[in-house]
């Protein structure tokens, strides 16, 4: 029987959550959200509360883009609008993955989007994604931090850390934090029904997301997840593990060095003034 106690969660004089639907007492959404009007998508920066400029130099370099955009430019190495299946092989190498994840992010992320992607009816035979059409590829079971169109919700990302996140502690910083055992319970929370291949994808993103991550992925680096930037601190971190297997993929990968590395040092921007405050 559902109760009709008086047991109701009120935050800011909303009622958020209710007797009679226990999960809602468990998953309170985020108030006092330190931004204005928090639940308006905003199509080229990914504030939050800690930061509402948002990787504020990075999404300036590439304002003409949508946040998804953004999140897909560094796998395009040669700036030309299309991720070529290498592009991403190479990509998340350069982001700290070993060569089997590299294959298969490959593998799943081409297979998966190519064709939702293509300007034509016709599937592309070299799997090649058009980040033009990026917002395209949106699928169910997400978090609904980006909108339909690819732009960014500050408000559901906040409620992903309200409902899912871990409590602040020392060894991160006293910043929130996603464990793995948060990202189990944040994909079954936001799983649709009878949606398989929003299921697989959600899976596929929250691992990817996990791992780029030193055991617990904090606050801001998974804002910068979504806006792209932590891509470029990750490969300013790494880029003395190069192998010569890897330079022989980096040859076969055209690159506009030029581009990258203007929006590396713009990514680069907040880190570097966090280091000098520290």
């Amino acid at each position: 029987m559902l109760s009709a106690s008086d047991s109701s969660v009120t935050q800011n004089g909303i009622t958020t959550a209710v007797p009679g639907c226990p999960v809602t007492g468990r998953r309170l959404p985020a108030v006092d959200v330190n931004l204005k009007d928090a639940g308006v998508a905003r199509a080229s920066s990914a504030p939050s509360s800690e930061r509402p400029e948002g990787s504020e130099a990075y999404s300036e370099e590439l304002s003409g883009l949508t946040v998804l955009q953004q999140h897909c430019v560094f796998f395009d190495k040669d700036n030309d609008g299309i991720i070529w299946p290498l592009d991403t092989f190479y990509g998340f190498h350069q982001i700290g993955f070993n060569i089997f994840l590299c294959l298969l992010s490959m593998v799943v992320i081409h297979a998966g989007f190519s064709y939702v992607t293509s300007p034509s009816w016709i599937p592309d035979p070299f799997f090649r994604i058009h980040i033009a059409n990026i917002h395209k590829a949106k699928h169910g079971s997400d978090t609904g931090t980006y909108d339909s169109e690819g732009r960014f919700v500050p408000q559901s990302f906040e409620d992903v850390f309200s409902k899912y996140g871990s409590n602040p502690i020392p060894e991160f910083g006293w910043q929130p934090c996603m464990r793995a055992g948060n990202f189990v319970a944040l994909h079954k929370g936001i799983r649709d029904a009878f949606d398989p291949f929003g299921w697989g994808a959600d899976v596929f993103e929250l691992f990817a997301t996990w791992w780029v991550s030193d055991g617990a992925l904090k606050k801001e680096e998974m804002r910068a997840v979504y806006d792209g930037s932590l891509f470029y601190q990750r490969w300013e971190a790494l880029k003395a593990r190069e192998s010569l297997f890897w330079r022989g993929v980096q040859w076969l990968v055209r690159e506009d060095k030029v581009f990258q590395r203007r929006v590396a040092r713009a990514a680069m921007v907040g880190q570097k003034a966090k280091a000098r405050q520290a």
